[in-house]
């Protein structure tokens, strides 16, 4: 009994010690904060240094950044500013989360422009099926070969798409297809049975990935048996492949004397721009034109429809060697554009609806974003690249200045300039172009001339295809600043009274 009693009054003695310890506490915070620093801040300290960003920062998921989210992620928490909520009225440059798949919107929600509408043209791929008996169906088996079958043939899957998008067995029958239409064997027995379905998209693909192939109609046969094999292929051509040789001369004089004149920019969003300019230039629209799903058409006859353009600015920008895709889908009517990758991803440029004055880069370089209300995939086109990219996105406020002057053109006056600044031979062009670099020295940033006269732009135009530009300014120009390298892309707004604002956005390194 005294042990138990020992302990009790033990305890009691504890209790009182400690009820004496809080009051302590409760009358000096400061003696309880540092004995709770002393037993749990190290321990605290360690959890939080090994906790993950993601728990630090509930309010933010991983997968809804944008990129503007991430970067605002590594700013010290002091220098963090409160969100502002966007102008619902200003949100025409405001792109939401990219994604890694295009998304289709709508066709029924598309609005299109009054100023575009109609401005369409693009034909599908249309299939002629027969079904045969079983008896001409044995005797074309034995009568018909295969013609060429392409074995050995393969495709980059960054400039030809389609092909990668098939499977093993729609892959054999297009590399088939694409020998037999460079050979000019319009019939022949395909090397894969495939589903009508299947054989249209190994078609489908060989046409929408090479423009070269000028001469190949949009329309093909198949003659299937009662078990639904296809033992005969019927490629269709157009009058070009009549007179090919001389039809082939023409398509590539045309063609390269664009492709000259953008090889002499440095960067491929300078070839972009200028290869969809001059197409704007040298081609008109026009739903009669001959052959109007070629690039042909645009390039040699001068006059096409949505699928022409495309299939020119495809065919010239993969001679420069940049990825261009023909897009085919629905704007308002079947509709062809284009999708082109630069260094940062990859964009929409509808040259056909671009060649509407004015506006001549309202569609040039947007994003699937932009072109939501418009434009809408179809066919193996829904499986192209999404358009995400954005540094070389034309926004609303280029195409505001481009397209200012409702009535006409811009003027002198409208851009703080007066004909005392125009230029009107091409050394005073390179005497100008020189004295803004050394006035302005090395470094990344723009300079403009304004040209007196379309005969003197060509000339300029024809001193970056020669090169002759180089002795005419830049390499004294580039010795003056002490630079060691350059790039350059050329930018031309035609102004008032045949005048033109020629803009270099130049890059000095050493």
């Amino acid at each position: 009994m005294k042990v138990i009693k020992g302990i009790g009054y033990g305890l009691i003695g504890l209790l009182v010690l400690l009820t004496g310890f809080i009051i302590v506490c409760a009358l000096n915070p400061d003696m309880s904060q540092n004995l709770s620093d002393k037993l749990y801040g190290r321990e605290r300290a360690a959890a939080e240094e090994a906790e993950p960003a993601s728990k630090k920062r509930p309010d933010k998921e991983k997968n809804d950044q944008s990129p503007l989210d991430a970067a605002s992620h590594d700013l010290p928490e002091e220098m963090e500013k409160e969100e502002e909520t966007p102008d619902p009225q200003d949100d025409s440059n405001i792109l939401p989360p990219q994604s890694d798949t295009y998304v289709s919107p709508s066709e029924s929600d598309l609005v299109i422009p009054d100023n575009v509408a109609g401005k369409v043209g693009y034909q599908p791929i249309r299939e002629d099926i027969t079904d045969i008996s079983d008896e001409e169906a044995e005797k074309l088996s034995k009568e018909l070969g295969f013609g060429e079958t392409g074995d050995g043939l393969d495709f980059d899957a960054l400039f030809y798409p389609y092909y990668n998008m098939l499977d093993d067995q729609g892959k054999h029958l297009y590399r088939q297809i694409y020998a037999n239409t460079l050979a000019f064997n319009k019939s022949f027995r395909p090397v894969e049975s495939l589903s009508q379905k299947d054989m249209l998209n190994s078609f489908m693909a060989v046409f929408n990935d090479h423009p070269e192939l000028f001469y190949l109609d949009t329309g093909y046969g198949c003659k299937f048996k009662g078990d639904g094999t296809c033992i005969e292929v019927d490629l269709t051509f157009n009058k070009t492949a009549d007179d090919y040789n001389n039809a082939k001369a023409q398509f590539d004089n045309k063609a390269k004397a664009i492709i000259s004149g953008a090889d002499a920019l440095t960067t491929d969003y300078g070839k972009e721009q200028y290869v969809h300019d001059r197409l704007i230039d040298d081609v008109s629209y026009q739903i009669s034109s001959r052959m109007n799903q070629s690039a042909y058409s645009a390039l040699v006859n001068g006059s096409t429809v949505c699928a022409g353009y495309a299939r020119a600015m495809q065919y010239v920008l993969m001679e420069l060697g940049i990825p261009c895709y023909y897009c085919t889908g629905f704007a308002g009517e079947n509709h062809a554009w284009n999708i082109v990758r630069l260094d940062d991803g990859f964009y929409n440029v509808d040259v056909t609806w671009d060649d509407n004055e004015p506006g001549k880069y309202d569609y040039f370089n947007k994003t699937d974003y932009d072109y939501a209300t418009t434009h809408a995939r179809r066919d193996l086109s829904v499986k192209l690249p999404p358009c995400n990219g954005t540094k070389y996105r034309t926004d609303n406020e280029q195409s505001d200045q481009d397209t200012q002057m409702i009535t006409g053109m811009r003027r002198l006056e409208d851009i703080g300039k007066t004909e005392n600044d125009v230029i009107y031979t091409l050394n005073d062009y390179y005497y100008d172009c020189y004295n803004q670099i050394v006035d302005k020295g090395a470094g990344e940033y723009s300079f403009e001339n304004l040209i007196g006269s379309e005969a003197l732009l060509n000339e300029i135009y024809a001193a970056y295809s020669t090169k002759d530009y180089i002795h005419g300014y830049m390499d004294n120009a580039v010795l003056a600043v002490g630079a060691g390298t350059y790039d350059m892309d050329l930018l031309v707004e035609e102004l008032e009274g045949h005048i033109f604002r020629l803009t270099h956005r130049i890059n000095l390194g050493y």
